[in-house]
């Protein structure tokens, strides 16, 4: 489905986001059971962490794809989107003139910029949103920034994110010993849960109010 109008954005975007929640709920359900033994619960929330890990890459991955399909799909000129819009167009352009010592091979991206302005803004889509397989708060920021999205919201989590989730996902990725408790693993796919909620209503009010535009 193309994503045109704010219903098939909030649509996509909400498709996405139940079944990672759903999965994430199930296993919180699993290493909570009393059926299950101390070693299985153990495995559990090892494994758990890494796959809290998937989801938080993948739901920003695949949720601001989407925010960007939607935005390029409205069709509004250039002199009418955010400045963060305008970069991502002229990137090529940008990547091109870099090649070249000379000032006068930028040339090209101003003239484009100013010459432009009542042209339809071609947003780039695909691998804009690029997590790079390790979705730290640093890439985080890029991609924030990338869709013209507020990242102050995430500043108090970023221990959380870079520790406790990045951090300790790759040490179980790469094969280490590290063990994770029951109440932790519960008190991380909670927080998981709550990052991707506020990612998503981000995502969501900025269509609703056109906040990617100019003011």
């Amino acid at each position: 489905m193309t994503i045109r109008t704010k219903e098939n954005l909030v649509d996509k975007i909400g498709q996405d986001h139940v079944w990672r929640l759903r999965e994430i709920s199930e296993l919180k359900g699993l290493v909570e059971a009393s059926a299950i033994s101390d070693l299985r619960k153990s495995v559990l929330c090892r494994s758990g962490i890494a796959l809290l890990y998937a989801h938080w890459e993948g739901f920003i991955k695949k949720s601001g794809t989407y925010f960007l399909e939607y935005v390029s799909n409205q069709r509004h000129n250039i002199s009418e989107l955010r400045s963060n819009f305008v970069t991502l167009l002229v990137r090529g352009k940008i990547d091109k003139a870099s090649t070249s010592n000379k000032y006068s091979a930028f040339d090209e991206v101003t003239r484009y910029i100013i010459e432009n302005q009542s042209t339809r803004a071609r947003i780039p889509v695909q691998n804009v949103v690029n997590t790079g397989s390790n979705l730290s708060t640093t890439v985080l920021k890029e991609i924030m920034w990338c869709l013209g999205l507020d990242y102050d919201v995430f500043a108090a989590k970023e221990k959380l994110i870079d520790l406790r989730l990045v951090g300790r996902r790759n040490h179980i990725a790469h094969g280490e010993s590290l063990e994770i408790d029951i109440n932790d693993f519960i008190e991380m796919a909670e927080e998981v849960l709550g990052l991707m909620a506020t990612f998503k209503n981000l995502l969501e009010n900025s269509a609703i109010t056109e906040n990617y535009k100019v003011a």
